[in-house]
């Protein structure tokens, strides 16, 4: 800065000292002085901005507590003693205590349910509406929108009872908040019979039987006596009397049913109501199971034992329709067309006791998922000309992490699921150039470190009428736990060996126009329905317009004919879509139709919405829940009348402070608009002064 002064003066000085010496100044002393001070203070101006000087400013914002009060919107309050105090004096309550907070506090308001929604969301929607209590993922949600912010409490209304998602305990472990529980509901064991809980196979094969368990629970009826039936299509299947010899009274009762009509059908399970019971809602349960014609045989055969077989063999047994076979590749002697589909670990083999005529099962037509590892034999793959050929100069194995291909359009991941894939520990994969056929796509790409490399870590292919998959590295069993660990599931694991063995095991279907839905869908899910269409080379395309026709039936017969709802398939990358939305619990019959190239394409099929009264299952709150979880995380439990008394509570506590941030940014000078108008005001005033006086 002191250089810069000194090159102004300089500047100055040469100006006018040195001019007024040779010759006689057309300025006074005065005058010139004043001039020298402006070209003076301009040069060094000028010359400090090309050093670039920064300009630090500091702001500090003050952040109340955040105080968040989140409500119970679920139905269970409905069916409590106490209904009318919740929708009225109640509510009133909750706006006192968050008026009384709002002075000392900064008040956050949602409801939670299935789902957890603002109060400016749910702002319109009626009270107590949702079908079903997820209190983790409200303790979750929570968890991670306020994140590093001011938390001070979190006030949660509730009975206790949830019947979806994890124990809310588990979910409050990392929270670093106090949470103060408002107990609502009622302890008290009422009059009451309800069928608990029904147990049975979703699938079932034709003409073979298959079991179900009904368990009948009664409170305060000792003494009294009731039918229990399970009917379907309006045909009494099984009656008994139970007879409640206790206050408290639970049974089970096992029966054996027979699969004597292929199709989906609803068996309701049903305890005749009683006089005086709390609620009827619970006595009724609807049970859908899909009766299918014959079901399919898979066989993994493995080289060398590998946890991968097991992991492998679990996760496709989760889906009921498939029967798994395991064996090593030196015993198998088994017919190869008895099967419908093979997984093969680490085959054609390096190692000569694990080695097995690859090429002659193939022979039989049917579909394999190859998985590749450090000890498959890559030449012997590759002259199988399966789709996927792998060219090794030297023979080791990469650690590869997944990234998932948006492009893929044989078949459909849910969200969760890719996004969990993403984050699973990385496989041992060969190390090679990796060449798909032109029909094969890649479904997850392999990763090197940070980097998509864009090989294929998991990919299929169509030859014809079959099919065959690729999941081109070992240690999927490090997948299945990981899994595990970070959801309490195997769930996003299962689903993507289940769509693999689906896709793969499915023999080509000829038909030109599919339509795909879930045969059973919770009446708190949306329902969504997939459509393709395929040209004469069998190339899916969506060009034409799908339309959809849906009715609701009752008993096998339509509710309203007339008022059949159409809709409109959405296109899509994979072919069309539609989002039915939430849908009421029954039986839907659809209809689809398109016209392509002047013909016309039809597919119809049946699913079911369930009605799952889950919030009539239990009607005992449970105050022992929230009182732990309170006291688990610093809090407290008050009763639901004293709801008023938290705002007390949280002022006596000395933690609830007030944080200020401060802020600190650099920016550039240059950047400040008043510097530029300083710059100009003095050397226009220089100039001004110049020209008034006669020179320039």
């Amino acid at each position: 800065m002191l250089l810069c002064l000194l090159l102004g003066v300089a500047y100055a000085a040469v100006l006018y000292l040195l001019r007024r010496r040779k010759q006689e100044p057309p300025f006074g002393r005065g005058l010139t002085a004043l001039l020298f001070a402006l070209r003076t203070l301009s040069v060094a101006a000028i010359a400090f901005l090309f050093l670039s000087p920064l300009v630090r400013r500091e702001n500090n914002r003050k952040e109340r507590p955040i105080v968040i009060l989140a409500e119970d919107n679920s139905k269970s309050p409905d069916y409590s003693p106490d209904s009318a105090y919740y929708h009225g004096d109640f509510q009133q309550s909750l706006q006192r205590l968050a008026d009384a907070l709002a002075g000392d506090y900064e008040v956050v308001r949602y409801r939670y349910g299935t789902e957890v929604t603002s109060a400016d969301e749910a702002e319109g929607q009626p009270l107590f509406g949702e079908k079903s209590t997820d209190m983790a993922q409200l303790l979750q949600t929570i968890g991670e929108r306020y994140y590093h912010r001011n938390v001070g409490a979190l006030v949660m209304t509730g009975d206790g009872i949830y019947n979806k998602g994890m124990n809310p305990l588990n979910a409050a472990s990392s929270l670093t908040f106090p949470v103060y529980t408002v107990a609502m509901g009622d302890t008290t064991q009422r009059r009451d019979a309800s069928v608990a809980g029904v147990r049975t196979n979703r699938i079932a094969y034709l003409g073979n039987n298959f079991p179900m368990e009904v368990t009948v629970n009664a409170n305060r009826l000792g003494g009294e006596h009731s039918l229990l039936t399970v009917s379907r299509d309006g045909r009494k299947l099984f009656s008994k009397q139970i007879v409640f010899d206790n206050n408290r009274f639970s049974t089970t009762e096992s029966l054996v049913l027979d699969a004597d009509r292929a199709g989906l059908h609803n068996y309701v399970v049903e305890i005749a109501p009683l006089s005086g019971e709390q609620t009827t809602h619970n006595n009724r349960r609807v049970v859908p199971v899909e009766v299918i014609d014959g079901h399919q045989k898979i066989a993994i055969i493995y080289g060398s034992p590998h946890p991968d077989v097991g992991a492998l063999r679990r996760a496709v047994e989760q889906n009921q329709n498939y029967e798994v076979e395991t064996f090593a590749a030196r015993d198998f002697k088994g017919a190869v067309k008895d099967y419908d589909l093979l997984i093969l670990h680490q085959l054609p083999s390096k190692v000569a006791e694990s080695n097995i005529d690859v090429a002659a099962l193939l022979k039989e037509g049917t579909p394999a998922l190859f998985v590749l590892g450090g000890q498959s034999d890559l030449a012997r793959l590759n002259a199988l000309h399966v789709g996927l050929e792998v060219h090794a100069r030297i023979d080791r194995t990469n650690e590869v992490g997944a990234l998932t291909n948006s492009d893929f359009t044989f078949f459909t991941l849910t969200d969760d699921t890719r996004q969990q894939l993403e984050h699973f520990p990385p496989l041992l994969s060969p190390f090679g150039d990796y060449r798909l056929g032109g029909n094969a796509q890649k479904l997850v790409t392999a990763k090197l470190g940070a980097v998509n490399s864009g090989l294929p870590l998991v990919a299929v292919a169509q030859q014809g009428e079959r099919r065959y998959a690729f999941v081109a590295g070992e240690g999927l069993w490090r997948w299945r736990l990981s899994d595990y660990q970070n959801n309490q599931s195997f769930a996003h694991f299962d689903e993507l060996v289940d769509k693999l063995v689906v896709f793969t095991s499915m023999r080509v279907n000829k038909n030109r126009f599919h339509v795909t839905v879930p045969h059973v869908v919770s009446e708190t899910e949306p329902v969504t329905m997939e459509a393709q269409l395929y040209n004469d080379n069998y190339e899916m395309v969506n060009t034409p317009d799908v339309e959809l026709t849906l009715r609701r039936q009752s008993n096998g017969a339509d509710d309203n004919p007339e008022g059949a709802k159409r809709y409109l398939f959405n296109r899509t990358a994979g072919g069309y879509s539609l989002n039915l939305g939430l849908l009421p619990p029954g039986s839907y019959q659809y209809s689809a139709t398109t016209l392509f190239n002047g013909k016309r394409y039809d597919a119809n099929g049946t699913f079911l919405v369930e009605n799952l009264h889950l919030e009539a299952l239990q009607l005992v709150a449970d105050h022992s829940l929230l009182s732990t979880l309170s006291d688990a995380t610093g809090g407290a439990m008050v009763e639901a009348h004293d709801v008023e008394r938290i705002a007390q509570m949280l002022k006596e506590r000395d933690d609830l402070k007030t944080v200020i941030y401060c802020e600190t940014r650099y920016s550039d000078m240059l950047n400040l608009p008043w510097i530029f108008v300083l710059l100009m005001l003095l050397l226009a005033a220089e100039w001004v002064i110049r020209k008034y006086n006669g020179e320039l």
